[in-house]
């Protein structure tokens, strides 16, 4: 998912699904079609100054007036989220049940969804290509703990 992806040459970014704000910005995910580490790594770099842009036509967009809302009670209900991170999509799932404790709360990381990849990208490598490689998902160890 995200970059990892993207360094593939797979155009799929969950900010185009037009959550919050983003219907409303103008921006191309940014692809590259190699699929190595350089790629990959290339991708980041150029999302750097996507971010930068980003923030200018968001920061254009910010209505007047006050910003919080309170969250009254404790709602029933489920949510399931797709949304776009640094690493990739993360997915949230919440289920309320009219108490203060949730019944459920799930989140699948990036690092969870990328490291499967590892299994092709490391297949036939040379060890010393190894820490490249595996650097070029950014992993987030603690996102993989299970």
């Amino acid at each position: 998912v995200g970059p990892t992806c993207r360094g593939s040459g797979v155009n799929q970014d969950q900010r185009k699904l037009g959550y919050a704000v983003y219907n409303d910005l103008d921006f191309e995910p940014i692809t590259e079609s190699e699929g190595d580490s350089y790629a990959r790594c290339m991708v980041r770099i150029r999302e750097v100054s996507l971010s930068f842009e980003l923030i200018r036509q968001a920061v254009n967009k910010i209505p007047d007036g006050p910003v919080d809302i309170k969250v009254k009670g404790f709602p029933e209900g489920e949510f399931f989220s797709r949304l776009e991170q640094p690493r990739g999509e993360v997915v949230y799932y919440v289920k309320g049940n009219g108490t203060k404790f949730l019944s459920r709360f799930r989140i699948r990381t990036p690092t969870f969804a990328n490291i499967p990849a590892l299994v092709h990208m490391l297949a036939g490598c040379e060890l010393a290509d190894v820490p490249v490689i595996v650097l070029s998902i950014d992993p987030c160890i603690s996102c993989a703990e299970r």
